[in-house]
C-alpha cells in the first residue's frame, strides 16, 4: 500500500464519525476494561456443575476415536467430515471437529428451550436508548441486520452437526439500557419466550446477562464484556469473544513490565524525555460507583512484584459532555505528575479529546495502545491527534486487515449462498457470536444443556493463531490462569504510522495514518513477546493489512453451485 497525503475533511458530529466501529463494540465484545458487576436482582438460582461433568454425554470426535482405536465402533458422515482435517467441511480454521454420538444418549426436550427439532434463541436488538440503537443508523438497515444474522445461522446449520435440531429464532428489541429494563428483558427471555439462549445484550449494561445466568439461560456477548469474576460466577452461561480484563492484562504486562519498564521514553514526541527513564502514567474508564477498585488493586500489587510502578491513575466516566473538560484536565496531571508513558485503557471517543489537549498544552509523551473498545483500529485512530498518536505504539487482539470481502464472514456467506452478505456491513460484525453458539451446539451433541454446551466448547480443539486468524480456544489450556469462557487468546504487537495511507475497517481512505502490525502480525500468548522493543516504528518486516487471509484454509466445493 502506497504511503498518501490528504487534504482533512470536516469532522462530523461524533455519532457519525464513531458509528460504524462503536456499533462493533457492543456485537464483538472488545470493551475489555468497561464492565458491570451489578448482582442479579430476583429469580431462581440457576444450578452449578462441575466443568467435565458432562464429558460423556458430549460426542466423541474422530481424532479422538483414531487415538482410542474405536473409529469402527461410531457412525461419520463422510459427506460433511473431511477424514483428512478431522474437521467439518466448512473453509475456514474454526470448522468444528468431526463428531459421533456415544452410544444411550438421546436428544429430545433435554433443556428450556429444546425440543427435539428445535432450539429457542432470541436474537437482541438494541433498545432505543441503547448508544449502539444511535449508531446502527450507520450501518444497514433493521432488517438488514436480522436478515444477516439469520443467513449465518442457516448456513451453519446446514454445514455443523445440529443432532436434529433447528434454530427457533425469536427477534426482541430490547425496552432500555437502565438496569431495571435490562434485567426485565432478561425475565422476558427466560419465563416467557423460554429461551435456551440470547446472542446479544444491552451495549452498556451487563445487568442483562446476569439476570439470564441466574435463571439459567445461556447468554452469548449479551453486552460488555466483564472481569473474569463474574465469568466464574455465573458460569456456564456467560460466554464472550475478546479477552476479559484479567487476561487482557497479561499482554499489557508483558510489554511493559518485559519490554518498557527501566528504559528510557526514546519513542516520545518530546525529545526532552528521550534520556529520561520511562514514568507510567494510566487514565482508565470508570464507571460510578467505581468497579475496578479490586481489580486496580491486584495490577497495582503485581506490578510492585515486578518492579513497575504506575505514577499517577487517572480515571474519567463516559459523559460525552464533559470529555472535552476532562481531557484537559486530565492531561495537565499527567503533565504535572512527569509522566513519559500513557497508558489508555477506555472508550474510542475518549482519545479525540486527550490527544487534541496534549497538543494545546505543549505534552508529547509516549501513548500505549491497549486494544480496548476498538483503540487499535485505523478508522478510530485516524480521529485522533496525528502529532500524538505518531507516537502511539501497544498491543491488539484483532487480526491484521483484510479487505471486507475477504472477511471470514463475507467469504463464507460468498461461498455458502453464491453472494454477499445481505448486511454487507455488518456480516463481520455478527458473525463471531453467531459462529461461537453455533460451534458450542455442535460439540455438545444430542443432551443439550447448559452443561453439555460447555463441556463441548471446552473439548473445542485450540484453532488459529495466524496474523489473520486470532487463535481460539476455551477452558483449561495452561494459558490464562482462571477456566476461559472466552474466545480470542493471543494478541499483536501494533504501532501509528501517520504517514501510511490506504483503507481502513470499514472500506474508507479518507485521512493519512494506517495501524502497522509488527513483524507481519505475528500473534503472542502470555510470555511470548520478549524483551526486545526494536519493533516500536520499524518498518521492517511491518505490513499495514493483507490482500486475504495467510491462512492455509481448506477448499471444499459451493453448495450454491451443487444444489446442496
Amino acid at each position: 500500500m502506497t504511503p498518501h497525503t490528504a487534504t482533512p475533511p470536516p469532522k462530523p458530529s461524533v455519532v457519525r464519525r464513531f458509528g460504524p466501529l462503536s456499533i462493533v463494540l457492543a456485537g464483538i465484545l472488545v470493551a475489555a476494561v468497561l464492565a458491570s458487576t451489578g448482582e442479579s436482582s430476583a429469580g431462581p438460582e440457576a444450578q452449578k456443575s462441575d466443568v467435565g461433568s458432562a464429558d460423556q454425554k458430549i460426542p466423541i470426535s474422530l481424532a479422538q476415536a483414531e487415538e482410542e482405536g474405536t473409529v469402527d465402533d461410531y457412525q461419520w458422515d463422510d459427506a460433511t467430515c473431511d477424514r483428512e482435517t478431522k474437521r467439518v467441511k466448512l473453509p475456514s480454521l474454526y470448522a468444528p471437529p468431526c463428531l459421533a454420538n456415544r452410544k444411550g444418549i438421546e436428544g429430545g426436550a433435554t433443556y428450556q428451550g429444546v425440543t427435539a427439532d428445535s432450539i429457542k434463541v432470541v436474537l437482541y436488538e438494541a433498545a432505543d436508548d441503547d448508544a449502539a440503537a444511535a449508531l446502527q443508523a450507520n450501518l444497514d438497515p433493521p432488517e438488514k441486520r436480522v436478515q444477516v444474522r439469520e443467513e449465518q445461522i442457516h448456513m451453519l446449520e446446514s454445514t455443523f452437526q445440529m443432532w436434529g435440531r433447528k434454530l427457533d429464532v425469536v427477534v426482541m428489541k430490547g425496552r432500555g439500557v437502565d438496569e431495571e429494563n435490562a434485567r426485565a428483558d432478561a425475565v422476558k427471555v427466560a419465563t416467557e419466550i423460554k429461551a435456551f439462549a440470547s446472542i446479544g445484550g444491552p451495549a452498556q449494561q451487563s445487568a442483562y446477562a446476569e439476570e439470564l445466568a441466574a435463571r439459567g439461560v445461556v447468554c452469548i456477548s449479551c453486552g460488555l464484556s466483564m472481569p473474569d469474576s463474574t465469568y466464574q460466577k455465573n458460569a456456564p452461561y456467560i460466554w464472550g469473544n475478546l479477552q476479559t480484563a484479567e487476561q487482557f492484562l497479561n499482554y499489557l504486562g508483558d510489554l511493559v513490565v518485559g519490554q518498557l519498564n527501566g528504559k528510557n521514553a526514546e519513542f516520545a514526541g518530546d525529545p526532552s524525555m528521550h534520556d529520561k527513564e520511562r514514568v507510567f502514567g494510566a487514565v482508565n474508564f470508570e464507571q460510578d460507583p467505581p468497579v475496578f477498585n479490586e481489580l486496580a488493586d491486584v495490577i497495582a500489587e503485581r506490578g510492585k512484584e515486578a518492579g513497575y510502578e504506575t505514577s499517577v491513575r487517572l480515571t474519567y466516566q463516559l459523559v460525552i459532555p464533559e470529555l472535552p473538560e476532562k481531557a484537559r484536565t486530565i492531561v495537565s496531571q499527567l503533565k504535572a505528575a512527569g509522566v513519559t508513558t500513557v497508558m489508555f485503557l477506555g472508550d474510542p471517543i475518549m482519545p479525540t479529546y486527550l490527544t487534541q489537549a496534549a497538543t494545546d498544552q505543549n505534552y508529547f509523551p509516549e501513548w500505549i495502545i491497549t486494544g480496548t473498545v476498538l483503540t487499535d483500529t485505523t478508522a478510530l485512530g485516524r480521529n485522533y491527534d496525528q502529532r500524538q498518536w505518531a507516537h502511539a505504539f501497544g498491543i491488539s487482539s484483532l487480526p491484521v486487515m483484510v479487505p471486507q470481502t475477504e472477511s471470514e464472514a463475507w467469504r463464507l456467506t460468498e461461498w455458502f449462498y453464491g453472494r454477499p452478505p445481505a448486511g454487507p456491513k455488518t456480516a463481520s460484525v455478527n458473525y463471531g457470536p453467531i459462529q461461537l453458539f453455533m460451534i458450542g451446539v455442535h460439540m455438545a451433541g444430542p443432551d443439550l444443556t447448559p452443561e453439555t454446551f460447555r463441556d463441548g466448547l471446552f473439548a473445542y480443539p485450540p484453532s488459529g493463531g495466524t496474523p489473520t486468524s486470532p487463535r481460539i480456544s476455551f477452558g483449561n489450556q495452561g494459558i490464562f490462569e482462571q477456566t476461559d469462557y472466552i474466545a480470542i487468546d493471543d494478541t499483536t504487537l501494533v504501532w501509528w504510522d501517520p504517514e501510511a495511507g490506504g483503507l481502513d475497517e470499514q472500506g474508507a481512505d479518507t485521512l493519512p495514518g494506517h495501524l502497522r502490525y509488527a513483524d507481519g502480525g505475528e500473534r503472542y500468548l502470555p510470555t511470548e513477546m520478549g524483551t526486545d522493543t526494536r519493533w516500536i516504528q520499524r518498518m521492517d518486516g511491518s505490513v499495514l493489512q493483507y490482500d486475504e487471509p495467510v491462512d492455509e484454509i481448506p477448499d471444499y466445493p459451493s453448495p450454491a453451485k451443487t444444489g446442496d
